[in-house]
């Protein structure tokens, strides 16, 4: 296994949040976490950054435990962008992304000549060098969040790891971040794990989707296998109409009407 989860169990408390998933991933794709809230997307994820501990189960590196590689390995290959992020006030720009550096930096040594050209060419291929002096704060939602994945490429990693990257971001800009990722997974070859709540965009801009319920992995596989009415009913809850977009080739639905289960009650 390139990378992935073995058997990976998580629980809060008496809640059982997963239970023995496991799920590969390949080198070089983007695959999409899909499903209802509390299912255990977000948790899954977090057991890579050890914001949470498998009760079970093992986080696997080209076949190896992660927990066996050096910190500072693990942090030059493997980059993780949580769903909240906060930065300190009035940090620029340029300051956030140089973070992505610090996993290739000595302690106590500032950034070398090298760092600063990749953090200034990751500036310029984010789109964000106009904007390398602006605090944070000042930039729109679309602009903060290019910001914050512009610090993770930075980082150069191999792995990106992505909950829910565009929370909060009205469409024209959650196109933008989207597409910021699938230039990214092409252009580098950066293998990408994300969570998405907008089933018909992560069909879009995804090479294959997991749907996960009651704590394991529904169904996984390509977007046109995994967005299907009947899928989309067990799943979600909701009656869907699905059609093929002619210029992207991947499936997209519109809902009907929800429907309740009789077996979840």
């Amino acid at each position: 296994m390139y990378f992935g989860f073995e058997n990976v169990s998580v629980a809060y408390g008496r809640k059982q949040i997963l239970n023995n998933v496991t799920l590969p991933v390949e080198k070089g794709e983007i695959l999409t976490l899909i499903g209802k809230n509390g299912c255990g997307k977000s948790s899954l994820l977090k057991t890579v950054s050890k914001a949470v501990i498998p009760a079970d189960g093992r986080i696997l590196l080209e076949d190896r435990p992660l927990k066996k590689y050096r910190r500072s390995e693990t942090a030059r290959r493997i980059a993780y962008l949580p769903q909240v992020h906060s930065a300190p006030p009035d940090i620029s720009v340029r300051t956030l992304v140089s973070y992505g550096r610090y996993p290739y930096s000595r302690f106590g040594r500032s950034l070398s000549a090298a760092d600063k050209e990749i953090i200034d060419e990751t500036l310029d291929y984010t789109g964000l060098s106009g904007l390398r002096d602006r605090a944070v704060t000042t930039l729109s939602g679309g602009e903060r969040q290019r910001a914050w994945l512009a610090m993770s490429i930075c980082q150069q990693p191999e792995i990106l790891i992505l909950d829910e990257p565009t929370t909060y971001l009205d469409i024209s800009y959650q196109i933008e971040v989207l597409e910021l990722i699938r230039k990214l997974n092409t252009e580098r070859n950066t293998t990408i794990i994300m969570v998405l709540h907008d089933i018909n965009l992560a069909s879009r801009f995804s090479d294959r989707l997991c749907a996960l319920k009651n704590g394991g992995i529904y169904c996984l596989g390509k977007p046109e296998d995994i967005v299907t009415a009947a899928n989309l009913l067990k799943v979600f809850d909701i009656d869907a109409e699905v059609f093929m977009d002619g210029m992207h080739a991947r499936p997209f639905f519109l809902p009907l009407k929800t429907v309740i289960h009789k077996e979840d009650y």
